[in-house]
């Protein structure tokens, strides 16, 4: 039994055996940084839990002035650590604040204010009360003229939960550096502090600030937002990443952002996501599809756009007969027409399964060209290896085109047919809808004004339709 599975099975007990020992002086200097605004994270739940028991006993036997200095410091640190944060029982969290304002204890004050800092949460009751009881102590503290925290508490409103993480996050997003003359300015830029609660609620307040374009230069401040997010390749706030979504992408809902922004937004949220959001299951982006999906089907119309652009230039250079290059030519003129309508009927999503000379062609100009995206696709062993299918969603349709003589498969919405952005199909699965018509259409009737017909919700007979389709 671990030493925190004995303590909840009996605390009492195992209080009155129990000890912890001291800091080794590498600890000493850690606490000693603290006073003067570095932060240390405690992250041993065995010692929390112990601490807190051993603390909460004193508390109740009428003990809390024989409390040791070191306990009455790390019982300000943890004051919302679980398992058992003295914050959520007013008794005890009670007893040691009173204990820091009687006896004046700076490292147990700026405990307390660490605690603050790193477990904020703006919706938190006990945040609340901590950062009032703060606020009323740092009244009638006996700052030092070294000390720097009255003037960032002034300065950054940060014991006020409801207005500190706006006014950092409006200071940040009008900096010329990032932020980090911000965070230093605020004494949040050091230890466990910059991945603190407040931080997080700042980077939070900024993001949505963003997202409704409350900034002037949207493409400047998203940048900004792509750089604080992360460290080294890695999501800083998790909790904040559909908040970190939405600003890069729902500024884009009614224009377009520069190429070169594009690709920017487009390759950082891929790194930051786990991959492709297109392909089902990876990383963060299923929690995208049901918490943001404004901003997730703007992502998905750029990279429908962009990938299946250059995958037909992809078909273009796998076709080797001349029959199949032109019959090519008539469809990627067709389904382009759709990819870039600015009105009307559009894909909406789009992916291609090639064969297996497609794929290693497809691959080849992805190493080639450093371009990953070039390296996602699906595969298909339904046609030759030469054969690549266009899988488009428009609408309630489902269709896959062919890029050599096949058929054209239809299904409406209801009837199956293949999920989009699988990485294999088998055979059956991209050529057995309940509509699948030939390319070859009767005299003076082509498949495109057909095919057309079924996507703009037209009726369509052998007959030559009196209305005229878009010209592709």
């Amino acid at each position: 039994m671990t030493t925190l599975a004995a303590l909840l099975a009996d605390p009492t007990t195992l209080l009155r055996r129990v000890t912890v020992r001291a800091p080794e002086p590498a600890a000493l200097r850690r606490e000693a940084a603290a006073i003067t605004g570095d932060a240390r994270t405690v992250t041993d739940p065995e010692r929390i839990a112990v601490l807190q028991a051993r603390v909460a006993a004193l508390v109740l036997e009428g003990g809390i002035a024989r409390i040791s200095r070191r306990d009455l410091r790390e019982s300000c640190r943890t004051f919302l650590n679980a398992p058992n944060p003295p914050a959520r029982a007013s008794q005890i969290g009670g007893a040691l604040i009173q204990r820091v304002r009687e006896t004046g204890r700076r490292p147990a004050f700026f405990a307390l204010l660490d605690a603050y800092l790193d477990g904020f949460a703006i919706d938190d009751e006990d945040v609340r009360r901590l950062a009032q009881t703060l606020a009323q102590i740092a009244t009638t503290w006996s700052w030092r003229p070294t000390d720097a925290w009255r003037d960032r508490i002034a300065e950054f409103d940060l014991l006020n939960p409801q207005g500190a993480p706006d006014r950092i996050a409006a200071r940040i997003l009008e900096s010329t550096d990032g932020g980090r003359s911000v965070l230093q300015a605020s004494g949040l830029d050091v230890g466990g502090r910059r991945k603190g609660g407040l931080v997080e609620a700042a980077f939070v307040s900024a993001c949505r600030a963003v997202s409704t374009r409350k900034v002037a230069d949207i493409e400047d401040a998203q940048s900004l937002l792509l750089v604080w997010g992360q460290e080294q390749g890695t999501l800083t706030f998790p909790r904040a990443w559909p908040d970190l979504v939405r600003a890069c992408l729902l500024p884009w809902a009614t224009r377009e952002p520069t190429d070169a922004h594009k690709v920017m937004l487009v390759e950082g949220l891929e790194r930051l996501g786990g991959g492709d959001p297109r392909i089902p299951g990876r990383g963060r982006w299923s929690v995208i599809a049901s918490e943001a999906p404004d901003a997730h089907a703007i992502l998905m119309r750029w990279l429908t756009k962009a990938s299946v652009m250059q995958f037909l230039e992809i078909v273009d250079r796998s076709l080797r007969d001349g029959d199949a290059r032109r019959m090519w030519s008539y469809r990627r003129a067709f389904w382009t027409s759709y990819l870039l309508s600015e009105s009307g009927a559009r894909i909406d999503q789009a992916w291609v399964a090639f064969g297996s000379e497609g794929a290693r062609l497809a691959r080849a100009v992805a190493h080639e060209t450093g371009d990953r995206s070039l390296s996602v696709f699906g595969e298909q062993s339904e046609k030759s290896s030469q054969h690549a299918a266009l899988l488009v969603r428009i609408g309630d349709l489902l269709i896959v085109d062919w890029s050599h003589s096949a058929k054209y498969n239809v299904w409406r919405r209801g009837e199956g047919g293949p999920a989009l952005f699988r990485q294999t199909y088998l055979p059956g699965a991209l050529d057995s809808a309940p509509l699948r018509e030939s390319h070859h259409a009767p005299a003076n009737y082509t498949w495109q004004k057909r095919l057309a017909f079924i996507i703009e919700g037209k009726r369509y007979s052998t007959e030559k339709p009196s209305w005229r389709p878009r010209r592709v």
